[in-house]
């Protein structure tokens, strides 16, 4: 690990980079929401809920994705994940 920067101290291909994780993570987050949160449409259709594969697939892409912004902040800035983080990934906590 890298000693601590700060935000601004960034190159510009490292924002991109960084920013490219936090894409990725907003990315999956929603495609997992879209997956799972289905509203009701009055009047028009019932969503067939999405299979086990396709869940677990979203899921391990969440997952993959939250420890990329991890190891980009890790590397990028010295930030290190907060306690109760399974490897720097989602919170392992109840």
């Amino acid at each position: 690990m890298q000693a601590r920067r700060k935000p601004e101290e960034l190159s510009e291909e490292e924002r991109q980079g960084l920013h490219r994780a936090h894409q990725r993570l907003r990315n999956a987050s929603q495609a997992l929401e879209a997956l799972t949160v289905v509203e009701p449409v009055r009047g028009r259709w019932v969503a067939n809920p999405a299979p086990l594969e396709v869940l677990e697939a979203a899921q391990a892409e969440l997952h993959e994705a939250c420890q990329g912004v991890w190891q980009a902040q890790r590397e990028l800035l010295g930030w290190e994940a907060p306690d109760g983080t399974a490897a720097g990934g989602v919170s392992t906590g109840s």
